[in-house]
């Protein structure tokens, strides 16, 4: 075995087994079959020299990737079960050392915060409140009927020897429906002397006319002759609930998720069978894509309270130097948070059942898969085990493979060993798994961007100012309209002259200023005027790499175009239009992906991010591809961006390249991002795309002055989506103000004159509802009932007033519902399909889409409507933190507001929403103008309600339905549930 170390044998083995699960043979286990397969397709496909296959497969041994039994190899592995590293869950604070101490001295005794309430609400020196409305813990809790007055009694006794005194009792955080009663009128002036055995009454009184609970707290202030001046207080809610709210109350007590203990156990694999070999890959494989496993020390580096050089090193700023090292640490700490996050789903004591089309294959429910909770793909892999041998010192895991994910089922592939054994009802516990291979393509971009030297395109610090245009030559656009758009015109012109080479072009296109227009019309006239471009066009999602093929195909001849899927896609869920274009072969019934040779015909490809990894794979010739232009950069982690381009585009250089690639990059830095797990990675900047680094950090791309440099980047202005009153506070706050209405008008001005509008004129309304924060069984999401009761009455008013003054039919599709939260969009679906039947009863209700932000990023409606679902002040400084929720997270905020066409309803606590400043300026703007109703708007803050703030640091909730967090632990597990439940 000369001429090959092991570590590079280990690779190539590797690669080989990946080799054949890429080609559905991951199930072949004859020594002779694959030795062929080996040496006739795997050693053929590559150019460089391999090993042998006997020296491969000693190496796979004794790596412990397969077992060998004769002419049976059986790929797999035998392995301890390692504990999982949460970044969330850190290791407890070092006690300060005793002689940091003052001399003589007890360090302070540490109080925990349910200590301090208990000592709060509990009875003193014989003294003791109550009601019939008690709800333990200091919580008073009495019902309301809209418009009826309703009361809760509380009484304040003395059960002592000796006289008390009620100096005088304080409501803080008042809310005008709920009023207290008492008849001495007790007050600091007037106290009331309490002899001994002695009760007093003090009523709360309530009255309102909207949904929603009150909640105040009270403090009873006393003083006795022996004991001096004490406190008792109380949490008091007066809830008025309709039906609508209690069908959709938590179905079960809320109890946190609890991650199991798992103690290290000896795991043996069995593999399962794949799919049927379902794609014709003849696209060469020339770059090989490696395990890139982290290292197994790093776990315990991110356990350790030790600050280790391995994270220190994030610090460091990101420059060309350390590029390559920095983003594949910080890929590995997302992914050893994504093992974390994904053990959520585990399930226990699940039974399956034979698949009645195909008795080899088992079927196992999933519920959440529908949104992707767990993502489960076809082609992806699980393992269950049987529950009877569950705590075993020795496991057998039983590997599954997804043949097929359909609504909350999945059907798997199993080895014929749990096959023969398998009997109905029998019980198993599923482990599942994560997609490892995006993250392996990232590794390998970052890794090719360093070998193929990117820094000018990466790092940018000049431009050759060459163009590609002949002097004098005029654009004739396809798209017409853009020719009276200053911006868009500069942006097409600019990109197709190359005058940015080799740095990247940027078009900043805030909300509804036609960024993706503007790219399309960009790439077909590269296509017309640069005779031998080749465009790479793409974007992080299928659907949005799906709307570039359908703008493109309009005008490019069809034979030019070629829209590449993963194979992993659903081909039913492709748009029918763009059918002709990709490939799938309709006769075979699968994915195909043609040789480089075939490829290279395409004037354009469109892929998603990730999938362009096939083509870095494929090595194409050098400056094949002219051009790459990527939508939608914004949400997409910078070594997502990267992947479409290392190995792919070639930077300009004068002397070896003077016809280098260009880089064109679309989106809006002040719009969502890439979605992260790990909260290392998100300090370190994982989650800035490479568009918002370019403008954060790179003088080409800043504002200088009053504008951009053209050169450079376009920032579009001209807004056709919205009207003037919805764009105005998002322009102010995030545009500089620069943004112009030109929407059309007969939409976007269809609701100024809509009856329930508080002020003709102005399409906003801004509800406010003082509701719950609510959570049900093991889901960290919260829900508000409340605020579900007043959207479905907004939605009958806007889907039950069809035709009114001479406004046509509003289709459920033309209206959307935004929720921070995933278990407040479930309660809004369950109210408008299931439970309201004016709503469910309408024909195209299931039409209406209800999502979170990041599913209506780059969508829009002409009515929007947003339940903000907060309602308690407690998690704030935790939201804050982690850019959880509405409430501060500018970008969440921007987003949601942005959507709306002609009407914008927006549901919400206003004194929640007002202690953040952007919906603070949002809601003092919708109070200027008229907007606002619902429950009384906010004053000034008193000096009440800094004690009530106090309070509410020491986690004393004054919201009886809340969760308390009894300390920094529950902030962190909540904090990763939230991230787990995204």
């Amino acid at each position: 075995m000369p001429g090959f170390s092991f570590r590079e044998r280990q690779a190539w083995g590797e690669q080989f087994a990946q080799f054949l699960a890429d080609t559905g043979r991951a199930a072949l286990s004859s020594r002779e079959a694959l030795r062929a397969v080996y040496n006739q397709e795997f050693r053929s496909s590559n150019d460089t020299k391999t090993p042998n296959f006997s020296s491969l497969l000693f190496t796979l041994r004794r790596s412990g990737r397969v077992t060998v039994a004769g002419d049976l190899v059986r790929f797999g592995e035998v392995k301890k079960k390692m504990k999982v590293a949460n970044q969330y869950w850190g290791p407890k604070p070092e006690e300060p050392p005793v002689d940091s101490q003052e001399p003589g001295t007890d360090p302070p005794p540490r109080r925990g915060r349910a200590k301090i309430r208990a000592e709060f609400v509990g009875g003193k020196h014989g003294v003791k409140v109550f009601s019939d409305h008690d709800q333990g813990n200091g919580h008073i809790r009495f019902p309301v009927t809209l418009s009826e007055p309703a009361a809760a009694s509380i009484w304040v006794q003395n059960s002592s020897t000796e006289a008390v005194t009620l100096v005088e009792y304080r409501v803080l955080s008042r809310q005008p429906e709920i009023t207290f009663h008492d008849a001495s009128k007790v007050t600091r002036e007037q106290p009331l002397p309490l002899q001994p055995g002695a009760s007093y009454l003090v009523e709360a009184q309530c009255r309102t006319q909207q949904y929603g609970c009150f909640p105040v707290t009270v403090q009873f202030h006393f003083t006795k002759e022996r004991d001096g001046p004490f406190t008792i207080g109380r949490f008091v809610s007066a809830v008025a609930s309709s039906t609508l709210d209690e069908e959709l109350g938590p179905s079960a007590p809320y109890r946190p998720y609890q991650a199991k203990l798992r103690k290290s156990v000896m795991v043996i694999m069995e593999d399962g069978v794949p799919p049927d070999n379902s794609l014709h890959y003849e696209l060469e494989k020339k770059i090989p894509l490696r395990s890139y496993n982290y290292p197994q020390d790093l776990k315990d580096v991110i356990r350790s309270s030790a600050k280790h050089s391995k994270l220190s090193s994030l610090a460091a700023p990101l420059q060309f130097e350390n590029y390559r090292q920095k983003f594949q640490l910080l890929l590995h700490l997302e992914e050893l948070q994504m093992e974390v996050d994904i053990r959520r789903y585990d399930l226990e004591d699940v039974t399956m059942a034979r698949d009645t089309r195909n008795k080899k294959l088992l079927v196992l429910k999933v519920p959440g898969i529908a949104e992707n909770r767990p993502s489960v793909l076809r082609g992806d892999h699980l393992f269950v085990s049987h529950s009877e041998e569950r705590g075993c010192p020795q496991l057998v895991y039983y590997k599954g493979y997804v043949h097929a994910a359909e609504l909350d089922t999945v059907k798997l592939g199993f080895s014929n060993k749990l096959l023969a054994g398998f009997v109905d009802n029998q019980k198993f516990d599923v482990t599942f798994t994560f997609n490892r291979i995006p993250l392996r393509v990232q590794h390998r971009a970052v890794e090719l961007a360093e070998k193929t030297n990117l820094r000018d395109i990466l790092f940018p610090a000049l431009s050759y100012g060459e163009t590609l245009l002949a002097e004098g030559c005029q654009l004739s656009l396809f798209d017409r309209n853009l020719e009276n758009n200053q911006e868009q015109y500069r942006a097409v012109r600019q990109i197709v002259t190359g005058i940015s080479r080799p740095a990247p072009y940027i078009i900043f296109g805030p909300p509804g200023t036609g960024k993706t227009v503007t790219m399309v019309e960009a790439i077909k006239q590269v296509i017309t005027c640069v005779k031998s471009s080749h465009v790479l066009a793409c974007a992080p999602s299928n659907s949005a790499s799906d709307l570039l093929c359908q703008h493109l195909m309009t005008h490019l001849d069809r034979s030019s175009i070629y829209r590449i899927n993963a194979s992993s896609r659903d081909f039913r869920q492709v748009p029918e239009g763009i059918k002709p274009c990709c490939n799938w072969d309709s006769a075979k019934e699968c994915h195909v992906y043609p040789g480089k040779e075939k490829l290279q015909r395409y004037r354009v490809i469109i892929t998603t991010l990730l999938t362009a990894g096939r083509l870095a794979t494929a090595n194409f010739p050098a400056g094949h591809f002219s051009h790459v232009f990527i939508d939608e950069c914004g949400q997409a982690m910078e070594p997502e961006s990267v992947v479409a381009v290392a190995g792919i585009l070639s930077a300009t250089d004068r002397q070896s390249n003077a016809l280098g690639g260009q880089l064109v990059l679309a989106g809006d830095p002040k719009q969502l991002g890439p979605i992260l797990r790990s909260p290392l990675g998100i300090e370190h900047g994982l989650g800035v795309s490479l568009l918002e680094r370019l403008m954060l950090h790179n003088s080409l791309y800043q504002k200088a002055a009053e504008s951009y440099n053209p050169q450079f980047v376009t920032k579009l202005l001209r807004n056709y989506r919205s009207h003037a009153a919805l764009l105005q506070v998002p322009n102010e706050q995030f545009y500089d103000g620069e943004l112009q209405e030109c929407a059309d008008r007969l939409i976007s001005h269809s609701y100024c004159s809509w009856e329930e509008l508080p002020t003709q004129g102005f399409p906003i309304i801004f509800h406010g509802v003082v509701g719950e924060d609510q959570r049900e069984s093991n889901s960290p999401s919260f829900f508000n009932t409340a605020e579900i009761v007043t959207l479905v009455a907004y939605l009958k008013k806007l889907l039950q007033s069809q035709g009114k003054r001479g406004r046509a039919r509003l289709s459920p599709k033309e209206l959307g519902i935004i929720a921070p939260y995933r278990k407040q969009v479930e309660k809004i679906r369950q109210a408008i399909t299931r439970k309201d039947k004016d709503l469910m009863n309408l024909p195209d209700i299931k039409e209406l889409k209800v999502g979170c932000v990041e599913e209506f990023q780059g969508q829009e409606r002409r009515v929007l409507l947003i339940s903000t679902v907060r309602s308690c002040t407690e998690y704030l400084p935790m939201d804050k933190k982690f850019k959880l929720g509405f409430v501060n997270n500018p970008k969440r905020f921007n987003v949601a507001i942005t959507r709306a066409k002609a009407l914008l309803i927006v549901v919400g606590n206003p004194a929640v929403l007002s202690q953040d400043p952007h919906w603070g300026i949002f809601l003092r703007y919708c109070v200027a103008k008229g907007g606002y109703r619902g429950c009384p708007f906010p004053e000034a803050p008193t000096e009440e309600d800094a004690l009530t703030a106090e309070l509410s640091a020491l986690h004393l909730s004054m919201h009886p339905a809340g969760t308390r967090l009894e300390d920094s632990h529950d902030h962190r597990q909540v904090e990763t549930e939230w991230r787990q439940e995204h």
